[in-house]
């Protein structure tokens, strides 16, 4: 499922997103990069509609995303926050379940094909086992496997993740990332996300959108796309890129 984006304007306080058009691929992960204070979570939320998009700026095959109800909406992209805490101690799997709203009729509970889709999409994160266990004992890398969780189980097509590799060891984010690669390829999902590690970014993006002061500067292939010259214009430091192992590698 594509998204299109044509002459999106959003502003706040001094602050303004132009995006005059843009088209992230399907069954793809696009990686939104750049230094803070250039857009890039403002940016996903107005992709996601968590932030009112104009009418005509933001497109969902085709359907206009600030025409769409709520309901709709939910069951066509899944929106994962960079953290969450909860108010309530929850356990994992009621809260997984909440990814299943937009399919439950007003005043009903959870049918038992919404336990089943939400017990799978733990699985598929690697956390069946903690079905029982409450929100509050998990750590911050389990939180976002579980937030991700919740996501698979809306059954969306579209995924958008703001930072999920924030703060995370590199083991956690490695898996992180693996994991998110594999929704694109396995689940044929259309990932959207932000991230500062430029060398995860490179290593497991289909797409690289350079974001800066609210205008996208590059976007296309890693390959096509990165370069030094635009790396030092986006970030306003020179940066070298190496290559081993058919990798490419940025040094500060």
């Amino acid at each position: 499922m594509s998204i299109r984006v044509q002459d999106l304007v959003y502003r706040y306080q001094d602050f303004e997103l132009r995006v005059p058009a843009l088209e992230f691929p399907s069954a793809a992960l696009t990686t939104i990069v750049g230094p803070n204070g250039a857009g890039k979570t403002t940016f996903l939320k107005c992709l996601s509609g968590i932030l009112p998009s104009p009418r005509g700026s933001v497109f969902v095959e085709g359907q206009d995303l600030a025409t769409l109800p709520e309901a709709a909406r939910a069951r066509r992209l899944a929106y994962v926050p960079q953290e969450h805490s909860s108010a309530f101690n929850y356990a994992i799997i009621d809260f997984v379940l909440m990814g299943r709203t937009a399919y439950v009729p007003l005043f009903s509970t959870p049918s038992d094909d919404d336990t089943a889709a939400a017990l799978e999409a733990l699985d598929y994160v690697g956390l069946a086992h903690y079905a029982g266990r409450a929100y509050t004992q998990l750590s911050s890398g389990e939180r976002r496997l579980v937030l991700i969780a919740r996501a698979l189980a809306q059954n969306s097509d579209i995924l958008v993740l703001d930072e999920p590799t924030t703060f995370l060891d590199p083991k956690h984010e490695t898996g992180l990332m693996e994991l998110v690669r594999k929704l694109a390829v396995e689940k044929k999902k259309t990932v959207l996300m932000t991230l500062h590690n430029l060398d995860m970014a490179v290593k497991y993006s289909d797409v690289l959108v350079f974001l800066k002061e609210g205008r996208v500067v590059s976007a296309g292939r890693p390959d096509e796309t990165l370069s030094e010259e635009l790396l030092e214009r986006v970030y306003d430091i020179p940066m070298c890129i190496l290559e081993h192992a058919g990798r490419k590698f940025i040094v500060k």
